[in-house]
């Protein structure tokens, strides 16, 4: 049997996947978009995400930007109810939202080779770490090769 591929305006599936978020349940989706490379490569990553009590720094959460736009970004501060965002993938680029836009967070990537890698674990939280306080040069070169040959 075939699996077909289904392609839904993110509006509607991310308004869905909230939704299930909401309810306790477990969601995995495929990624699009290169704003957190190289952690995550869009379609061609997972990301299984789940509904938390609390959002920390340096986690990777779903969030509603409004007008049916949504985000998987880095929360790269809080501040009360404030949180920015940041995509690995971004230089200089941020989004704010409120704790309660914050639809999810991500438990786990599942890459294109279908190994998962645990966001809680303590080698994937030291290297987001690394790479969130590495200059903006180091990070700036090492996205451009990222994007040149995508090995990473």
């Amino acid at each position: 049997m075939n699996a077909r591929k289904i392609i839904l305006p993110n509006a509607v599936m991310l308004g869905e996947v909230s939704r299930l978020l909401q309810e306790g349940h477990s969601v995995t989706i495929m990624t699009k978009g290169s704003s957190m490379s190289p952690f995550i490569r869009g379609e061609r990553d997972s990301v299984e995400l789940v509904k938390r009590d609390t959002v920390e720094v340096g986690d990777i959460v779903l969030c509603h930007l409004g007008n049916g736009h949504y985000v998987l970004h880095r929360v790269n501060a809080i501040n009360g109810d404030k949180v920015r965002l940041k995509g690995d993938g971004n230089l200089d680029a941020t989004e704010a939202c409120t704790l309660q836009d914050v639809c999810g967070t991500a438990v786990s990537i599942l890459n294109g080779d279908r190994r998962r890698f645990d966001c809680n674990s303590p080698s994937f939280k030291w290297m987001s770490r690394c790479w969130v306080a590495a200059p903006r040069i180091i990070r700036r070169y090492i996205l451009g090769i990222y994007r040149r040959i995508k090995i990473l």
